[in-house]
């Protein structure tokens, strides 16, 4: 059987109110660190206006 681990991690959207955006480079950052460490990402929602939710999963070693 197979066994998964995870890790959750929160990008926050930058800028005030009417001009809100997301850092294209530090996600892209982060996602490079994941994969570097084994991680792959498993999901990636919105959490309403204030950022991107990702969740990595990577398979434990036995």
């Amino acid at each position: 059987m197979k066994r998964y681990r995870y890790k959750v991690e929160f990008l926050p959207i930058e800028g005030e109110e009417g001009a809100r955006q997301i850092d294209k480079a530090e996600i892209e950052a982060t996602l490079n660190r994941y994969a570097k460490e084994g991680w792959r990402v498993w999901k990636i929602d919105m959490c309403g206006n204030l950022g991107l939710v990702c969740v990595f999963e990577r398979e434990e070693s036995e």
